[in-house]
């Protein structure tokens, strides 16, 4: 009799301790690891403030970019509202194609790091799984020199203009053009399955300038330039 008693007082803690580690936290942290697309429009006004010259054109192209964070979420199961807030990495980066008539082209690729905080107010329409995100996020530049320059100048059929070498025009351009600190507004829409795992799209649009233009004796002037990121990312979610 003792035996069974035993093994049924057993079967009820085991049950009840099996119920209890099934249920989610309203608080859980997570890590979060994704990849996008970013560019910079406005460089070109930079670089070529006024119609200085004709017969030429620029082309901004997005370029790839990495992100990786870690946050908490605070989400009551079966409520609409619920927040986010975390410490990230991440990239904003652009090319501007430049070329003319005269067969001259150039390549600008600015390339940031950042890390910084972000913080959403997430929105479940049908109470769980799906999911609307709005908020920001604000971050140190951790390479202010970093953009990279590309070009044929260098070709003997220039020989006449007296061009720079490639070399020198870029350590011009990392000296005077210098990224700046990111502030963003955006959101997006995620899905979260089951306990741990979640999915995420959003974007995010820079207001305050991505670079700025030091004093220079080449014609480039201050113009104020607006990061686009677009991002997908995986998150995987720890209970409390």
């Amino acid at each position: 009799m003792k035996t069974v008693l035993k093994a049924a007082i057993f079967s009820v803690l085991f049950l009840s301790g099996g119920n209890l580690a099934a249920q989610v936290s309203p608080v859980r942290l997570g890590v979060r690891l994704g990849g996008g697309m970013s560019v910079n429009k406005g460089i070109n006004k930079i670089l070529v403030p006024e119609d200085y010259y004709s017969n030429y054109n620029f082309k901004d192209k997005w370029q790839l970019t990495p992100t990786v964070g870690v946050f908490a979420q605070y989400h009551v199961t079966g409520s609409i509202i619920g927040v986010e807030g975390g410490f990230n990495y991440w990239q904003k980066a652009s090319r501007l194609v430049y070329n003319d008539n005269k067969g001259l082209d150039y390549k600008v690729t600015p390339r940031y790091n950042y890390i910084g905080v972000s913080a959403l107010l997430k929105i479940y329409p049908w109470r769980k799984g799906f999911n609307i995100s709005i908020g920001g996020r604000a971050g140190a530049n951790l390479n202010g020199k970093g953009i990279s320059y590309g070009s044929n100048q260098e070709d003997s059929k220039f020989a006449n203009y007296h061009f720079a070498t490639v070399a020198e025009t870029e350590r011009l351009m990392k000296e005077k053009l210098t990224g700046q600190p990111d502030i963003a507004l955006g959101g997006g829409f995620g899905y979260e399955m089951g306990a741990h795992w979640a999915v995420d799209f959003r974007y995010f649009y820079g207001v305050n300038p991505t670079i700025k233009t030091e004093t220079n004796d080449y014609n480039w002037a201050e113009h104020s330039t607006h990061s686009q990121n677009i991002e997908l990312c995986v998150s995987y979610l720890f209970n409390l």
